[in-house]
């Protein structure tokens, strides 16, 4: 849920920068425009817990302090424009007094981020005194703090046992879109038929198969020393399963009959029946002679014992003597 709020946090300071970009002034009023667009007052909609609203003011907070400082919501700084910055500190204010527990969630801020908050809002009011959207800033932030909206903390967020969520975790909405369509972009790549063998591709596999021989040796070199103690070290055939794959998949790129060993024949039978046991119980193997006994029986049925149809009606032969009395 918090990363849902981010997205729509993260659209709604996108749209709000690019509509301060063409009226040259990030105003309140704008904001507030904006956010009607994007339906954010029924952002408490829906919610069927205090838990949850906690979660929602949290994160969408958390999305505004980051922005306002100039950085993402994982802590690394961006280029965040004059606009941006504006606007999530409307967000802040906007969200504080939206949120129908007010009582029971504040404006965590370290002293980081209390130091960049002010020192921007500081610098705002020296390079841009005269202008709206600067003293709509300036008395935001000061009712902020009038009506002791922020909360001193060592961190930005509760880490302990108490935390939600891990809001430096979150991504923003166009990183994650373009990274899903990078990693689209990169499996179609992918999914192309090359025209370069898949013989040549997996040229490897010779190598692999050739840096197994001196590991089986060394297995094998182990489980001979260590077979007086076989009860307490189990002998290993990993490295000789590795090498009976490898050469399984050479073989078929190769076009060949498998080529494995009786071993792992044995152990891939064993497998099997064991599978077996555990699905069906145990089954009992018929012997030759019922096998035997049961060959002639096979061999004597009447096909024509099957449900009567109008294809096998006529297709068996009448007996002579129904055949006499149907003659005469």
């Amino acid at each position: 849920m918090e990363q849902n709020v981010y997205d729509d946090c993260w659209q709604l300071l996108q749209r709000f920068g690019r509509a301060a970009e063409i009226s040259k002034e990030a105003k309140f009023e704008l904001f507030c425009q904006t956010w009607h667009e994007l339906q954010m007052q029924h952002i408490y909609s829906a919610q069927t817990n205090h838990i949850e609203v906690i979660e929602t003011t949290m994160a969408a907070l958390h999305v505004a302090k980051r922005v306002a400082c100039g950085r993402r919501t994982n802590g690394e700084p961006f280029q965040a424009t004059r606009a941006q910055r504006i606007g999530a500190i409307y967000l802040l204010y906007a969200i504080y007094n939206k949120q129908p527990t007010k009582c029971f969630v504040k404006i965590e801020v370290s002293p980081r981020t209390w130091q960049s908050l002010t020192g921007y809002v500081e610098q705002l009011r020296l390079n841009s005194a005269e202008q709206r959207d600067t003293q709509q800033v300036s008395y935001i932030f000061w009712q902020l703090v009038q009506d002791n909206a922020f909360r001193f903390t060592a961190l930005d967020y509760c880490q302990a046992l108490d935390a939600l969520a891990a809001y430096d975790s979150l991504e923003s909405f166009a990183e994650a879109k373009q990274q899903k369509s990078s990693t689209t972009a990169l499996l179609q790549q992918r999914r192309k038929p090359s025209g370069c063998n898949l013989g040549e591709e997996l040229h490897g596999l010779a190598e692999l198969v050739a840096n197994c021989k001196p590991l089986c040796q060394l297995e094998a070199a182990y489980n001979k020393q260590m077979e007086p103690h076989r009860s307490s070290f189990p002998a290993t055939n990993i490295f000789t399963q590795l090498q009976s794959v490898f050469y399984e998949i050479n073989d078929l790129l190769a076009d060949k009959e498998p080529t494995t060993s009786s071993g792992t024949l044995d152990q891939m039978e064993l497998r099997k029946r064991a599978r077996q046991k555990a699905m069906f119980g145990e089954v009992k193997e018929k012997l030759p002679t019922e096998e035997v006994a049961e060959q002639p029986m096979s061999e004597t049925r009447d096909p024509h014992e099957r449900r009567m149809s109008s294809a096998t009606v006529f297709g068996r032969k009448l007996p002579d003597d129904v055949i006499r009395d149907l003659e005469s």
